[in-house]
């Protein structure tokens, strides 16, 4: 009776291993192209209606099979070139669908639990649709050149050092400006007391050398924009917060060729039309849809009970 049940435990264990060869799929456009690779070698060598398994009414073809197989990543396809790997596979692929079966027999497929699964997982594939389609941003090579063309100090090879201090609140990294005004040589200090990039705060916000392309765009065009060794720039606002920076040295460098940063200036326009257009479309569709947000409500939603559910138990504690 104990090996039954331990055979039995491990069909289970095998099933659930089927979700594991399945992680790191194949997005869509691909998997239909393995699809048809994989088709089309059916076709070449066996015939794709053939039966590989029965079960109850229904049969397990060979294209079933490929269909199945264009689904998983590479490592785990040339797994299945072992023949006890893909008895397993189809296996897995059987016992999931009786078990599948017999839930629905059971009525499960109506639990409201599994149903709110099913439309939360429907939601956010849905979601995902979306946003992939107005992230879909071309970008031709005549558009590149042009953006090469209309910015060639873009693309040198100087490199310049500077110290910085990051700060989150405006008021404070105006109080740090006029400090450093006055005098300086507090720079470093006031970097170890106040910036909020610990990276470097305890080297008084020592960056290095970088050259362009490594920092977002406000920083790097204000690195670049101060004239001479010292000086010490306003307040630069980025995504981060207020940053102050300090030039300690510059290299002049040359222009770099634009078949060495084409692909560069590709990926760097498609990012920013994809943020473009993502952004305009969330703003179009607050606006459209009249959302509004009332955050006294919000803050005084009382969340306690599901926060004490959360808490661990006496005694309970992680082993």
């Amino acid at each position: 009776m104990i090996r039954k049940q331990f055979a039995a435990s491990a069909a289970v264990v095998a099933m659930f291993a089927l979700v594991a060869v399945g992680c790191g799929d194949p997005g869509e456009d691909d998997a239909s192209s393995i699809r048809g690779e994989l088709t089309g070698t059916a076709h070449a060598t066996g015939d794709a209606s053939a039966v590989i398994a029965k079960y109850g009414d229904k049969t397990f073809t060979e294209q079933d099979f490929l269909d199945e197989v264009a689904k998983l990543n590479k490592r785990s396809r040339k797994a299945l070139e072992d023949s006890e790997r893909r008895q397993q596979f189809v296996d897995n692929l059987i016992l999931s669908s009786l078990i599948f079966d017999e839930g629905k027999k059971r009525g499960f497929d109506e639990d409201p639990t599994v149903k709110k699964q099913i439309a939360d997982l429907e939601r956010r594939l849905v979601v995902q649709k979306v946003m992939q389609e107005h992230q879909s941003v071309p970008v031709d090579d005549a558009e590149v050149q042009a953006y090469y063309d209309a910015n060639p100090n873009e693309f040198r090879t100087d490199r310049v050092k500077a110290n910085h201090i990051l700060i989150k609140e405006e008021d404070l990294a105006n109080e740090i400006v006029a400090k450093i005004k006055a005098d300086p040589s507090t720079f470093g200090d006031l970097a170890k007391e106040h910036s909020i990039d610990k990276s470097n705060s305890t080297r008084g916000g020592d960056l290095g050398f970088f050259g362009r392309g490594r920092m977002v765009k406000e920083f790097e065009e204000a690195a670049f924009a101060l004239e001479k060794d010292g000086d010490i720039s306003g307040l630069v606002e980025t995504r981060f917060g207020y940053h102050i920076i300090e030039r300690v040295e510059r290299e002049d460098g040359k222009p770099k060729p634009f078949e060495e940063v084409k692909n560069q200036i590709r990926i760097r326009m498609i990012n920013d039309a994809r943020r473009e257009h993502t952004e305009t479309f969330i703003e179009t569709l607050k606006k459209d849809s009249g959302y509004e947000i009332n955050g006294s409500v919000l803050s005084a939603v009382n969340i306690s009970e599901l926060l004490a559910a959360d808490a661990p138990e006496a005694g309970g504690g992680a082993q």
